[in-house]
């Protein structure tokens, strides 16, 4: 998986902090809206910058639609796109496998997911357990099966957009994604829960990286106080489930957790 910001609000200005002043600029409907504001606001120190930023943090979100990210995402499942693309604040343009005929080349992969071992691990085997051993050979050896046959397709003359069909739903693919920062934080803070895909989370935390490494500010708007409580929580909850709490307590009690992230 590899998560690359090729582009966003501010790239290339001769002003470090354009985004920034953006924000603020946005917010401020209440002043007389021109150009010169722009201009006043972004003479303003740091701090005067910092305190407006962390006030915006904990109101209206309006304003926070107008700093754009635009992220290339590669190496991911289909069967995490397939989520990924009901965010409908997102713009998106994926790999087709309607065109594509995916044997070629350096040919297919996939994803397995947490449970079942990769198949890179093959010179870790003395250390896997019987049933670690019996999900590695079930997933990879069908995983083979299902390449060999949609190669003989494609020989024997299928289109390749019918021959797509027996492909796996955690085939890797390539998607770009473009989103404001309001949806993006919104949607990290919804996704932040244990019951969220392993791989979606993964994703989520990539791109987080990439904004903060060219806006570390953002990190005001995901990391209030309030979040930073129900991390606090949530961390409790699963502690309490290592100590033999039952899973349905523990299912339970991350729903609530989830309909408090959804209220802030």
């Amino acid at each position: 998986m590899k998560v690359t910001l090729i582009d966003y609000t501010g790239c290339g200005h001769p002003d470090p902090m354009h985004a920034v002043n953006l924000l603020i600029f946005t917010k401020n409907t209440r002043l007389t809206m021109a150009p010169g504001l722009l201009q006043e606001i972004a003479a303003w120190p740091q701090e005067k910058k910092t305190s407006e930023l962390e006030y915006m943090a904990n109101t209206i979100p309006s304003s926070w639609e107008f700093v754009d990210y635009n992220f290339l995402i590669e190496e991911v499942s289909r069967g995490f796109t397939h989520q990924f693309v009901r965010s409908r604040q997102f713009s998106f343009a994926q790999q087709t496998m309607r065109v594509l005929d995916v044997s070629t080349g350096p040919g297919w992969d996939y994803l397995t997911g947490p449970s079942i071992p990769q198949k890179e691990a093959s010179g870790m085997d003395e250390f896997w357990d019987e049933k670690e051993a019996t999900l590695h050979a079930l997933y990879h050896e069908h995983m083979k099966r299902t390449g060999d046959t949609y190669k003989a397709l494609i020989r024997e003359g299928a289109e390749v957009e019918d021959a797509r069909g027996v492909l796996p739903t955690n085939i890797l693919t390539n998607i770009v994604g473009k989103c404001n920062m309001r949806t993006y934080v919104e949607l990290a803070r919804k996704r932040v829960s244990p019951r969220t895909q392993d791989e979606y989370r993964r994703v989520l935390e990539k791109m987080k990286q990439a904004i903060l490494e060219v806006h570390p500010w953002v990190s005001i708007f995901l990391e209030r106080t309030v979040d930073r409580v129900i991390a606090d929580l949530q961390s409790s909850v699963n502690q309490l489930r290592a100590q033999g709490m039952s899973i349905e307590r523990h299912t339970h009690m991350t729903k609530l957790l989830d309909q408090l992230r959804a209220q802030v």
